[in-house]
């Protein structure tokens, strides 16, 4: 059962990542926006694109093969580990900036979730049945 729900959650997290990717792609000042984000000029482009199009393209690619892909345990560990630094940037941020809007704090508690969902699996591996 752990190793199923990991599986969905690095498979609804990689494709949380594509679509914004894919939105970045096509309409990157709405995505920059829904990030509270202002894109200056051709540099500010550039770098979103950097991060919200090659970045986070990689992510869901990364978390969809290791969805695909179970017997790679350490290529989905390393997902989890990435959901669980993202989210922990978030934690660091409430504490030192403030809390954020709800959209964010709704984005900090969904990439915990996961991130516990894809590493839960890790931790009991290789406990015996009592």
């Amino acid at each position: 059962m752990l190793e199923k729900l990991r599986r969905l959650s690095l498979a609804m997290s990689g494709l949380t990542f594509a679509v914004i990717a894919i939105g970045a792609t096509f309409a990157p000042k709405l995505v920059a926006q829904n990030y509270a984000l202002t894109l200056n000029g051709v540099d500010g482009l550039n770098q979103f694109r950097a991060i919200f199009m090659g970045f986070w393209a990689s992510l869901a690619y990364a978390m969809i093969t290791a969805a695909r892909k179970p017997e790679r345990i350490m290529l989905g560990d390393v997902c989890g580990v990435m959901l669980l630094l993202q989210a922990l940037g978030r934690a660091v941020s409430m504490v030192v900036d403030g809390v954020p809007s709800l959209q964010f704090v709704g984005a900090f508690l969904g990439e915990l979730l996961m991130a516990v969902l894809v590493l839960l699996p890790r931790a009991t591996r290789g406990r015996t049945k009592a």
